[in-house]
């Protein structure tokens, strides 16, 4: 309702941990998608984009920050599962999604969900969360998807589906790339190489404190730390998506050139990933 990416829930989210007396604890909350890379470059909104159709990731990033406002007792749930329902569906919905399956199929099986996200028109996408009282539970996230446009040719028209169709469902733990089981029209649907996040190729970077050149190169941000605490460095770790950082982050729009020294020769070879970055003292974080 409030706009096309997801500025709008971390400004009330926010200003709610404001008032709340949470903010330490939003800000965790905010890092802590970063670390199980939730969160790319362009928000949760571009970690989903190597997950689900283009027309299907507002309201599956919605449904992050929902989990979030859950842990911080702020959601009001339409419908809080028992112990019993919660479990049923955590450990069987992995298999249970290995067929398609329809949005009514999941109301039938599982119930009214504890949370709808998205319109009631079945011609579009939108996520079904369902979620015990304690707010120790994580959201279980059906994606369903469904596309339709005022200018779909007849051909076009052929491919909408009489209902939403369940295209993955989010619901393990660890990291986000991870945590997806998807029905065979889901892993259909996923988005091509040519189509993913651009976040998704970086590596880390080392540079000490006072040293001209970088020292180390890492494929993950643990391997990173591990590597930093053996040898007690100081300096700051940093991600790089692969290619120039100020090409890059342009194509992301993470920069926009505004003035005159914008893109020329020093300032390109100055550039700053503007991606994550951590300060390390002795090979441990600031």
């Amino acid at each position: 309702m409030y706009g096309r990416d997801e500025m709008a829930e971390r400004l009330l989210l926010e200003a709610m941990a404001a008032v709340d007396g949470s903010l330490d604890r939003w800000w965790a909350e905010c890092e802590g998608l970063r670390e199980r890379e939730a969160f790319a470059a362009t928000g949760v909104m571009g970690a989903y984009s190597n997950i689900l159709p283009a027309d299907a990731l507002r309201d599956a990033t919605a449904s992050v920050y929902a989990e979030i406002a859950h842990r911080l007792r702020w959601l009001e749930l339409d419908r809080a599962l028992s112990e019993a329902e919660s479990h049923q569906l955590s450990t069987g919905v992995g298999g249970w999604v290995r067929q398609d399956r329809t949005l009514s199929e999941v109301v039938e099986t599982f119930g009214p969900p504890s949370l709808w996200i998205g319109g009631t028109n079945p011609f579009y996408p939108k996520t079904l969360a369902y979620t015990a009282a304690d707010p120790d539970h994580n959201l279980i996230c059906f994606h369903l998807w469904n596309t339709f446009s005022d200018t779909a040719t007849e051909t076009e028209l052929r491919g909408v589906h009489p209902e939403p169709v369940v295209l993955g469902v989010r619901h393990r733990p660890g990291t986000f790339p991870d945590s997806f089981s998807f029905t065979p029209e889901g892993l259909h649907r996923r988005p091509n190489g040519d189509q993913r996040s651009p976040l998704r190729s970086t590596a880390w970077i080392f540079h000490g404190d006072r040293a001209r050149y970088a020292s180390g190169l890492f494929d993950t941000l643990d391997a990173g730390l591990v590597w930093a605490a053996e040898h007690q460095v100081t300096g700051i770790l940093a991600e790089y998506a692969h290619g120039g950082a100020y090409d890059v982050a342009v194509s992301e729009g993470r920069f926009t050139p505004s003035r005159a020294h914008h893109g020329t020769a020093d300032h390109v070879a100055a550039f700053g990933p503007g991606l994550r970055h951590i300060h390390l003292t002795e090979g441990r974080r600031d």
